[in-house]
């Protein structure tokens, strides 16, 4: 009996020895050396005739006569070969073979839907449980993930293709989508690799650092200018910044070879009209840093679909799940680093000798703008001396939180 595409029928076809009589009027598959022998005969006949090939018997052996044969069959002694399948998928993808392709032997129902895929339709089996085995077999795998001979989508196409649903939804469901397609494509990568790719692959032209230029941003400064040193960086100024900062960044600007460092101001007018005395982060912290922060970021990123942050897991609990990429507003936001440890950062500084932050020694762990940023004592949080005193922990560049991003399991 045999499987036709799934299907259980008797098998019309007899599968001949070298020596064996041929019968008029019945479909017969025979030996590659018989056909060589007697193809002559053979393709005069008025029944059907197929070719069955050895694993080492590539298709190659029998391509001036595939119009002739009505069916290739390929025998698979044991399940640790697999050049049957090769050979399968060249009869129908690169041969365009439309024939019947078979296989007989040491057939495992574990193999039923892969070559399926590889365009077998034609299986020669024991009895009636092997459709039963097939039915079950081809409803394991919802989803494939190369291309083959059965023209089933592979699961990157389909991801492409919600990409691109998604972006008439608008440019936060695009890059919902976009974070999802990265994060299996690119989410084991290191964070060298990953900034490689996405500066160069995804967003070349369209993607910016932002960087505080704090006590850990030496970091991915280094590993940018290593990747393109003309790469967009941007530091909000808020003019509330230490000296020491505005320092550090002059310094590390020379010294990596930085050549489109920007330093993004609040709007004047606005100053002027909402914080005219400088003293709206004592009354409202959070209005104070939309003034200088969140607004300039948003003009910063105008033609911009993508950032790269560093931001990492041990920052504070509210960091604690940082995903390695995320959806920000309709922008795709990077953070290379989310998984870096303490010591790690440490190492790095060490190995690539990088200046470290002036405030360091004096205390500071986690530096933003001079009002809210206090030291820290032995074993508190490392962000504790930002904003001390109240409920605040970020600035609101950052706020989408962790639960809501979205990664793939593992990043």
């Amino acid at each position: 009996m045999i499987l036709r595409n799934g299907n259980l029928e008797d098998d019309g076809w007899v599968r001949l020895g070298d020596d064996a009589p041929v019968e008029g009027g019945v479909p017969v598959i025979v030996s590659l050396d018989r056909w060589r022998d007697d193809h002559q005969s053979l393709a005069l006949r008025s029944a059907p005739v197929g070719v069955f090939l050895r694993p080492d018997q590539p298709p190659t052996e029998i391509l001036g006569d595939l119009e002739r044969l009505a069916t290739v069959a390929f025998e698979m002694p044991v399940f640790k070969d697999g050049r049957v399948f090769s050979h399968a998928r060249l009869l129908r993808e690169r041969y365009n073979f439309r024939g019947d392709v078979r296989v007989f032997g040491h057939v495992l129902r574990d193999q039923y839907l892969f070559l399926d895929r590889c365009g077998v339709n034609v299986i020669e089996v024991d009895g009636p449980k092997a459709a039963e085995d097939w039915a079950s077999a081809m409803t394991e795998l919802s989803v494939v993930y190369q291309p083959a001979a059965d023209n089933r989508r592979p699961i990157p196409s389909l991801r492409r293709d919600a990409f691109d649903r998604a972006g008439e939804r608008g440019d936060n469901a695009k890059a919902d989508a976009r974070v999802r397609l990265f994060s299996h494509t690119y989410g084991h990568l290191s964070a060298q690799n990953l900034l490689a790719e996405m500066i160069h692959t995804e967003f070349a032209g369209r993607i910016a650092l932002v960087s505080s230029f704090g006590s850990e941003a030496a970091i991915l400064l280094h590993m940018v200018a290593g990747i393109d040193p003309a790469l967009p960086v941007v530091l909000l100024d808020t003019r509330k910044l230490f000296g020491e900062t505005l320092r550090y960044r002059d310094l590390l600007v020379d010294r990596l070879g930085l050549t489109n460092v920007r330093s993004e101001q609040p709007d004047a007018a606005e100053v002027a009209r909402r914080d005219a005395d400088g003293m709206l982060w004592q009354r409202d912290g959070d209005a104070c840093c939309s003034l200088r922060k969140v607004e300039p970021l948003e003009r910063a990123l105008s033609g911009v679909d993508a950032w790269i942050t560093g931001r990492k897991r041990y920052q504070g609990a509210r960091r604690a799940v940082l995903p390695v990429i995320e959806a920000s507003a309709g922008r795709i936001k990077i953070n290379p680093l989310a998984s870096w440890t303490r010591d790690l950062v440490d190492e790095y500084f060490a190995e690539h000798d990088l200046p470290r932050h002036p405030l360091e020694e004096d205390g500071f762990r986690s530096i933003g703008c001079m009002p809210c940023t206090d030291r820290i004592a032995h074993g508190e949080d490392l962000r504790a001396g930002r904003w001390r005193g109240r409920s605040k922990m970020e600035c609101g560049i950052h706020e989408t939180p962790a639960s809501q991003s979205l990664t793939s399991s593992g990043l």
